[in-house]
């Protein structure tokens, strides 16, 4: 029966916590975002550990532990990427010329990837930049996706991050700002990006430490 009440007051839980992540204009806040999931990962722990202390016979055991490992998780679990900015830094016809394009085929590549500074630690911001090009034989505006997954070791750091853009034939610049948990681990961090289009896929790695 114990078992029977947990499942479902993780579900019920889990869904309240999930309303915080959405502002009223229904567009994501990275700020609000990360905030509710701490706070309703922690709500959620200290109810679940509540109904686990109870099952064993330490109610308010449970629901301290609950509330220290939820909050953990749902800080992890809320968006930590922010500033997201996509800029033009070659013309297409300055790009043509760097490729030695002539019109033939396309061309969707990451010409560089990195991620400064290059050591950390817990809790700090790293910046992410890529700078990519896409050349069409019509030259005309692309819309292209751009993906960033932050792995520590086989685990992921967070939920990736996934923006849509539409450019014109050329090269483009494109950063944004990722906020290590406090709890991150020391050791190497691997930044995959990704650009996306009907028109190809690139992918480069970036590296990062914490200490």
């Amino acid at each position: 029966m114990t078992q029977r009440f947990l499942a479902i007051a993780l579900v019920v839980l889990l869904a309240v916590s999930l309303v915080g992540c959405a502002t009223d204009s229904g567009y994501y806040d990275p700020a609000r975002s990360a905030g509710a999931g701490a706070l309703g990962g922690a709500a959620t722990g200290a109810a679940v550990g509540s109904i686990i202390g109870a099952a064993t016979g330490h109610a308010g055991t449970g629901a301290w532990v609950g509330a220290a490992t939820g909050g953990v998780l749902g800080g992890v679990g809320g968006t930590l990427y922010a500033s997201h900015r996509n800029s033009e830094i070659r013309s297409s016809r300055a790009a043509a010329q760097a490729y030695q394009y002539r019109g033939d085929g396309n061309v969707v590549n990451i010409d560089y990837a990195g991620a400064t500074p290059a050591t950390v630690h817990p809790g700090q911001q790293v910046n992410l930049g890529i700078n990519y090009t896409v050349l069409t034989p019509s030259n005309a505006p692309v819309s292209l996706t751009v993906v960033r997954e932050v792995h520590y070791g086989n685990t992921m750091v967070g939920p990736p991050h996934q923006i849509s853009v539409t450019n014109s034939n050329g090269s483009y610049n494109d950063t944004t700002e990722f906020s290590l948990p406090g709890n991150a681990p020391p050791g190497s961090y691997t930044v995959v990006n990704r650009v996306t289009s009907n028109y190809g896929t690139a992918q480069k790695e970036a590296y990062f430490t914490v200490q």
